[in-house]
């Protein structure tokens, strides 16, 4: 899942306005000295009441709330804290703020998977027609956060972040709610723990290539696209999408550093009784990827007019050791790595930077799935630009990515079989130009034009079909690695071309 940073937050009430806070305000001019009256009767006038954009006193409550201290990361909350306004605490005395967005966007399509051919070459359609090219389609996140200052100045709480998104369903209306994060944390000058389900340290840290709302290579046109194949895009951030339990540690800055690290001993909730795709095998019964830990190191800082952000983050886990039926893996697949280096410039409305990934790993997200024994290490490189001046920003991308395919089914003749022919690498090229204009205060109108050309694309886990007997590599079936075809003529080239126009309400 992408993870889309909310650029404000409502407030749901308002507190914390006490006699010291007032203090602030001018009071009225004195009034002339009278000659003294007996017995007068003074009836005292409080001040006028604190505006809810002022800044509180030093020391209180509210002023701790609006500079919050050791906030690193980032999430829905904004990667420097929570909402600058003091807003009413619960009988708890925990206080409580709602945010989130709704969007609504149109797609145009033009995909090779669409036509004709693929739908029924595919064998799971019969005379199918191509698909039809425009639609409609609605996204929203609802955002509850928490928290609270203890006596020693600690700040603590808990995050919900309700979405409605990559949920699939065969009935009802299509727009199921999900948790996408879900975590407590505790923060104060040495820095915040997180505790639940929420991204990697390495997600949440990593600099990647600047881009304007809702474009770029793994962001909206893969909503309007099919399924299929799998997910459409492999050049994401590290560890997308995953929100498994977990437990981060993220650092205040330092001279302008910061670090993360995370753990999580699989990609499950403790709460589950067994996966979602089996009735034998168990969270806990070593089918995925285990002992998934994650680091980051990231720069922050400004020389003169120019910021700068730079980022080096690494992730790591254990391959699973058996299949689905409980059956172990002859030989089981490679262990998951994946490293990522980052780097963006801001200066004059500018921002230019870009990305590059490497590693031992599979599919959609680096670290996202493990790589069967013999196949190469995979990567993908994105570079992109934006220019913001006043309301409006427009900005481009371009990014390139491989992964291995392995070979073939391996050749059988009588009782002697070769090895599976050596299959062409799946190579994805993204290019992308998109447009932002901020119309009315949390309302944002939206456009981009995606491109992507993908080669190669295997059917089913690649593997490498060596020569001889016994079960193949990763535990595959004999089948073998087959590429997908688009045309009569037999192209393995899958051409989507996207038109994305929307409106996003945030607030």
């Amino acid at each position: 899942m992408r993870k889309i940073l909310l650029g404000t937050t409502a407030v749901v009430g308002l507190a914390l306005v006490a006699q010291a806070a007032n203090a602030q305000q001018a009071r009225p001019a004195a009034r002339p000295v009278q000659a003294p009256v007996a017995a007068p009767v003074v009836t005292p006038v409080a001040p006028p009441a604190l505006p809810t954009t002022s800044v509180a006193p030093t020391g209180t409550a509210a002023a701790l709330f609006q500079t919050p201290v050791g906030i690193t990361g980032a999430g829905p909350h904004g990667a420097d804290g929570v909402p600058n306004r003091p807003t009413t605490p619960t009988t708890s005395g925990l206080v409580v703020r709602l945010g989130g967005f709704f969007d609504f966007t149109v797609g145009n399509v033009q995909d090779s998977a669409d036509g004709a051919f693929f739908r029924n070459s595919a064998g799971s359609i019969n005379n199918a027609k191509g698909r039809q090219r425009n639609d409609f389609r609605t996204e929203s996140e609802i955002n509850l956060y928490v928290d609270g200052i203890a006596a020693n100045g600690m700040r603590y709480g808990a995050m919900f972040e309700l979405q409605m998104d990559n949920v699939t369903t065969t009935a009802g209306d299509g727009t199921t709610v999900s948790y996408d994060e879900l975590y407590g944390f505790a923060k104060g000058s040495w820095g915040e723990l997180r505790f639940g389900q929420e991204d990697s340290a390495a997600s949440l840290m990593q600099i990647r290539r600047p881009s304007v709302l809702w474009m770029g290579t793994d962001d909206a046109w893969d909503e309007f696209t099919v399924g299929s194949l799998g997910t459409p895009y492999i050049m994401s951030g590290v560890n997308d999408g995953n929100d498994a339990t977990k437990i981060i540690y993220l650092s205040p800055q330092f001279f302008g550093f910061d670090v993360g690290f995370s753990y999580s001993p699989n990609r499950n909730e403790g709460e589950q009784a067994n996966t979602a795709t089996s009735t034998t095998a168990f969270q806990r019964d070593y089918t995925g990827l285990t002992n998934e830990i994650s680091g980051a190191l990231r720069y922050r800082g400004t020389f003169g007019p120019v910021g700068i952000a730079a980022s080096f983050v690494a992730q790591f886990a254990d391959a699973g050791r058996q299949q689905a039926s409980g059956a172990p893996f002859v030989n089981s697949p490679q262990n998951v790595d994946a490293y990522a280096v980052g780097l963006v410039a801001r200066a004059f409305g500018f921002s230019l930077g870009g990305d590059y990934t490497w590693g031992s790993y599979n599919g959609a997200a680096p670290a996202g799935a493990a790589l069967n024994k013999g196949l190469d290490d995979s990567n993908h490189w994105t570079v992109g630009g934006t220019y913001t001046i006043g309301a409006f920003s427009i900005g481009a991308m371009y990014g390139q990515g491989t992964q291995d395919n392995g070979t073939g089914a391996r050749v059988t003749s009588g009782f002697t079989q070769a090895a599976g022919a050596a299959l062409e690498d799946r190579e994805q090229t993204y290019l992308g130009f998109g447009v932002a204009y901020v119309l009315a205060p949390g309302m944002t109108l939206f456009a981009n034009y995606n491109q992507i050309e993908d080669k190669n694309i295997p059917i089913g886990s690649p593997s490498v079909n060596s020569a001889g007997t016994g079960t193949l590599a990763g535990g595959n079936s004999a089948a073998g690695t087959t590429l997908a075809r688009f045309n009569s003529a037999g192209s393995t080239t899958r051409d989507i071309t996207v038109l994305v126009a929307g409106v996003r309400i945030a607030f």
